[in-house]
Order: C-alpha cells, then sequence, then structure tokens
C-alpha cells in the first residue's frame, strides 16, 4: 500500500503486508486466533484450515503472523489468481509448477520422471519450461491456448493417480532437502461457493496436499460443511472483532484527521457489524458525503449506509426472511442449517454473502451470529431494533434539537410536508436506495472518484452502469481529462467482450499485464455464467489496479448475483441519464484554452487533458446544437 504517513490512507480490499503497513495501520483484533496461528508457523506439523467472512481481515492476520515468525512458506499456491477454467486440470497444474519451482531453486534432482515430455512434449528434463507454460507469467493468446492444453493432459494424469504419486515423490525429495516438514500456503481457496464446481473440483488437491504442514485460507462457510476427505482437519475461525477495534481502525486510517470524529466513528464502528472492510467501506461513503457540506452529520451516516447497502447486496440473491429474523431474534445460528438439504442455500448464502455475521466461537451446533445492520431495514426487522439502529437514531435526535425519548414525537417531513416520528424520518432515509446502487451525475461522480482519479498512488475500483451508452465515450474522456489534472497518467479503454467462444479472462489477464495508470474496461457480449464466476474468483488480481468498468444496467444486474467477491472491492454508481448536463460549454472551452496555452510536449498531462477535452466539447455542442 502506498502510504500517506499524516493523511488518509484507503485503499479498500488490499491486506497489509509491508512492515510499514503493519507500524502505521495495523490494530492487533484478533486475540486468540494469532497466538495460536503463530504457534502453529513454529510448531506445527499438521494441516490448518484457517476460515473467516469475506472482509474478515484473514489475509492481513496470515500476513502478520508470518512476519512474526519470520516463516515464509516454502510453497505458496494461488488458486484464486491463476485459474481460469476452475476443473481439476488447473488446481493440479497450479499445484504441480508450485511444487517444481521449488525444487528447481534448490537444485533437487528430479530425473526419477520424464513429466516434462509426457506432459508438454519437452526434454525429459525440461521442468522449467514446463512450470512457465502451466503458469505463464504474461499472458498472450498463445501463452493462454498452451496452458489449456497442457493444463487438460495434466488433469488426464491427475485422474490415472500418475500425478499425485509424481508429486508425493517430489514431496519428499523437498522435506529430505529442507530437513523439515514442508511448509504450503493454499490461498485463495476462501472464493469458491461450496459445492461449486470449483470446490468439488479442489478437494482432491486439498486432500493430497493436507499430507503436509499446510495452512488453506478459506471462508468461513467452508468450515461448516463436512467434507469426508476433510473432517479431522484443524480448524481456526475468525470471527467478527469489536466496535473498539473497528473505532482504532478507522482512527489509523484517518491519520491527522481522526481529531473530532470520534463520535461519528462509533457510529459507523456499530453498523460496520464487526468486519473491517465493511467498515472502510462506510467510512468511504461517510467522508464522500461530508464534502458535499450542506448535509449534517447525521444524514452523511445515513448516506453512507444507504451507498454502502447498495454495493454489498444491490440485485443479490437474498436468503430467507425468516432465517434473518429467527437470527436476530436469537442472536444465534445452528451449524446444522449449513447441511440440511432444505435450508442449506439460504444459510450458505447469508453467511458467504454477508448477510449475516458470525461473531463467536460455537460448541459444535450452535454459534453466536448477527444480522448484518446493514440489511435489516431491506428485511424490515424493525422490531428487534439494536444498537446500531439506536445509536443513529440518537445522533439524528440531537441534530435536531430532540431528546432521545423524543424520537416517537412528529415531525414534519420537509419534502411531503407529512406528519411523521423521527425514527420512521431516520428509517426511510436509510431504507432507500437500498435496493439498487447510487444514482449519480458527473460532478457527484467526480467528488466522489477525484482522490483516486487525481493521484497514481490510488488503486481504487468503480463500476459505472449506465441505462444508455450514447455518452459514454464523452464521459470518459471527461474523466480521462481529470485524470491528468496535475500529472500525467496513462489512460486507456479496451472492450471486454464475453460469450460462448469467447475469452474473456485470457483477454482481462493481458490486459492488466500492461503499464497503464488507469484502465477503463467496457463489458460486451453475453457473458455466460461460467465466466462471470471465473471473474469473480480471480478478485485478488485487480487490486492493485486503477480500474473503471462500464457495464449496461441490464446486463450488470445479470451479473452482480456472481460477484460476491468482486461486489465487495468495486463501488457501483448508475449513471444517470442527463450525466452531462451541469458540465457548460464555457466551461470547457475555457479549460480547454487553459490547458492548450500550457502545452510543451506530447504525451503530458496537459496534453492528454487539451484531447480528451476537444471530445467532450465536440460531444456537448452537438447534442445541445451549438455551433
Amino acid at each position: 500500500m502506498n502510504l500517506n504517513r499524516y493523511g488518509v490512507n484507503f485503499d479498500e480490499g488490499l491486506p497489509l503486508v509491508i512492515p510499514e503497513d503493519f507500524e502505521q495501520l495495523y490494530v492487533d483484533c484478533f486475540g486468540d486466533n494469532k497466538k495460536v496461528l503463530v504457534d502453529w508457523i513454529q510448531n506445527g506439523y499438521q494441516p490448518l484450515m484457517l476460515g473467516g467472512q469475506v472482509g474478515s481481515g484473514k489475509s492481513t492476520l496470515i500476513n502478520k503472523a508470518f512476519a512474526e515468525t519470520k516463516s515464509m512458506p516454502d510453497i505458496t499456491l494461488h488458486f484464486d489468481q491463476e485459474t481460469v477454467n476452475l476443473d481439476d486440470g488447473d488446481f493440479w497444474g497450479i499445484t504441480l509448477a508450485g511444487f517444481i519451482n521449488v525444487s528447481l531453486q534448490l537444485s533437487i534432482d528430479l530425473s526419477f520422471c520424464i513429466l516434462p515430455e509426457e506432459i508438454g512434449g519437452y526434454e525429459a528434463g525440461d521442468w522449467k519450461k514446463l512450470t512457465q507454460d502451466l503458469c505463464p507469467q504474461e499472458y498472450t493468446l498463445d501463452a493462454f491456448t498452451r496452458k489449456v492444453v497442457l493444463r487438460n493432459k495434466v488433469a488426464e494424469l491427475a485422474r490415472s493417480g500418475y500425478l499425485e504419486r509424481v508429486l508425493k515423490q517430489i514431496g519428499c525429495l523437498l522435506q529430505e532437502a529442507l530437513k523439515r516438514p514442508l511448509f504450503i500456503f493454499a490461498a485463495g481457496l476462501d472464493k469458491f461457493e461450496v459445492d461449486s464446481a470449483a470446490q468439488i473440483a479442489v478437494q482432491e488437491i486439498i486432500s493430497s496436499l493436507s499430507a503436509y504442514k499446510t495452512l488453506f485460507e478459506v471462508n468461513a462457510v467452508h468450515l461448516f460443511v463436512k467434507y469426508p476427505r476433510l473432517a479431522l482437519l484443524d480448524r481456526l475461525f475468525i470471527t467478527t472483532v469489536s466496535d473498539d477495534a473497528i473505532v482504532d481502525m478507522m482512527k489509523k486510517r484517518l491519520g491527522g484527521y481522526a481529531k473530532e470524529q470520534q463520535k461519528q466513528l462509533e457510529i459507523l464502528a456499530h453498523w460496520a457489524g464487526g468486519n473491517p472492510r465493511q467498515a472502510l467501506r462506510l467510512l468511504i461513503h461517510y467522508l464522500a458525503a461530508k464534502r458535499q457540506g450542506s448535509r449534517s452529520t447525521a444524514e452523511c451516516i445515513a448516506v453512507a449506509i444507504r451507498n454502502t447497502t447498495g454495493d454489498f447486496f444491490s440485485f443479490a440473491p437474498q436468503p430467507s426472511r425468516e432465517l434473518m429474523r429467527v437470527i436476530e431474534k436469537s442472536g444465534k445460528i445452528a451449524s446444522a442449517l449449513f447441511s440440511l438439504p432444505g435450508d442449506k442455500e439460504t444459510a450458505r448464502r447469508a453467511l458467504y454473502g454477508n448477510w449475516i455475521f458470525i461473531s463467536g466461537v460455537g460448541n459444535g451446533t450452535e454459534w453466536q451470529a448477527g444480522v448484518n445492520p446493514l440489511v435489516k431495514p431491506a428485511y424490515d426487522l424493525s422490531d428487534f431494533v439494536k444498537t446500531p439502529e439506536l445509536y443513529l437514531l440518537k445522533a439524528y435526535a440531537e441534530q435536531r434539537g430532540m431528546s432521545a425519548q423524543g424520537l416517537g414525537l412528529s415531525l414534519i417531513d420537509e419534502q411531503t410536508g407529512e406528519e411523521k416520528t423521527g425514527d420512521q424520518l431516520l428509517w426511510e432515509t436509510i431504507i432507500f436506495g437500498v435496493e439498487s446502487p447510487v444514482h449519480t451525475n458527473i460532478g457527484e461522480l467526480l467528488n466522489i472518484l477525484s482522490a483516486a482519479l487525481l493521484s497514481r498512488e490510488r488503486a481504487d475500483r468503480t463500476i459505472l452502469a449506465y441505462k444508455d451508452g450514447a455518452f459514454l465515450g464523452a464521459v470518459r474522456a471527461y474523466l480521462f481529462a481529470k485524470a491528468n489534472t496535475y500529472e500525467y497518467q496513462q489512460c486507456a479503454h479496451y472492450q471486454l467482450e464475453g460469450g460462448d467462444g469467447k475469452q474473456p479472462i485470457a483477454d482481462l489477464e493481458a490486459i492488466l499485464s500492461s503499464n497503464i495508470d488507469v484502465i477503463s474496461i467496457e463489458f460486451t457480449g453475453k457473458w455466460t455464467s461460467h465466466q462471470l464466476q471465473t471473474l469473480d474468483k480471480l478478485r485478488d488480481k485487480l487490486l492493485q489496479h486503477q480500474l473503471l468498468w462500464w457495464i449496461n444496467l441490464d446486463s450488470l444486474k445479470e451479473y452482480l448475483p456472481y460477484w460476491t467477491q468482486l461486489r465487495q472491492l468495486f463501488e457501483v454508481f448508475i449513471l444517470e441519464d442527463e450525466l452531462l448536463a451541469n458540465i457548460s460549454v464555457e466551461e470547457v472551452e475555457a479549460d480547454l484554452s487553459f490547458f492548450t496555452d500550457l502545452v510543451e510536449t506530447e504525451p503530458s498531462a496537459e496534453a492528454n487533458v487539451v484531447n480528451n477535452l476537444k471530445m467532450v466539447l465536440e460531444y456537448l455542442q452537438k447534442i445541445r446544437g451549438d455551433s
């Protein structure tokens, strides 16, 4: 992460990695779990499944434990970053490449078999070429095609049992060379939904890796599902963290700007539900609302709640209301719900999609749990109003000179003139818009994106949904112009086509390998469910990139149910039809004149601004009939 030592540090989705990250931003909120993980790294030898919900801080905890112990895995397998087809050939291919690479680094003699020749027709000892083609670092169409062919062959050898025996022999040679148990980190398994094709395909690999000291990074829901081969593996569960820890996290992210924000941060923390990533998303939306200047604190918090809810849950398949009411009322969830045929879909969906949060380790049959505060308004659970809602209601009352007991008093709705109670008005503010992403105009959009687009140090990710694509070229040009207002940034636009016979994932890999500061991608074609699911698993490959995705609104409604991971990494906005209405021709002409005088060389920031503003001006003159 690129740190601002004294200012605001936001790059949601990125775990803490380097010592500077931990020094400035880390909050020790994992309690005994960190001690257990550290002890396992230092002294353990049996495999361990570490599970937590999306945004719970699993990756940060793992990185912290590695740093404290000064022990890094011998082999790290990124199953979420390299998988394309999500079948057994991919998983075995990634594992094989990982084992071979470490063997080559340790100069281990692998002449006991001729696997390179058997898989790819290489020379018998050309293991390096085999691994390069199994997991290419740079994507081209030829490299992608070659990889698919090789992994199909790998799948064939795996089904025969031959490949597993080869891997077992390589593992023995590695442990002999290291003179200790082989330490493996299987990362990214948390991206695969329970009983999906990919999750079923990876079981053989998990079983094989369980012969070693392997750390499996999984989602919380995976710890409730009893796969026969994995039933005996040790488990470590990451639950929600305390509100105090959430407040400390937000203070560290705000740096010197945290002063005078204690009360606001406490309110946001209650709405975070103990999930660190959700807390950061709430804080980002709250600060964006505050920058507009005209809203009260309570209103800004309500807007943050609405917008964050829209990012996470718009157009998503929802768990049943009955399940949510039972959990909210009891504060528990039965582990049996994740295995019963009639209930598993809704219970698993609720846990995997963060509709509910596990707050305490259970006794084997029941776990402490609660409904995510963000979704309570959508489920009309107000008869079970608890601390988060009451906290905001109190703030709402104070801003209007009311007592906490005065929330039931009648107030006049300024917009409708209707007489309503204070809590009614607040609930309506929160509920408004939660079923769809935020609608925005160009001014609001630039306000939200400005920190990212005006700095090469940010790596934010935004989905821009549109109803009519006629103005997209002008909108992109305007955003690209703003991106080059203060410093030169390379901005490039691509089309990514999905559908039968298309290879959008491979095309995306090639795009990401380019050295572009701001990557703009328009989604076209009829994407298949398989392609959408695969893209969701590649979430972590997108973390380091500044992305603007343009997706037709009707298509987005189809995509989002498949994007449990991506929707918590991207902010989603719906572009209003009159997006450019508040931009005058005179304003663009003035900017164009100013920056034209500044152009000395191409490429430069000033030249990019001029080129893009010319496109905007041409569009505005066309639609408004100006000469």
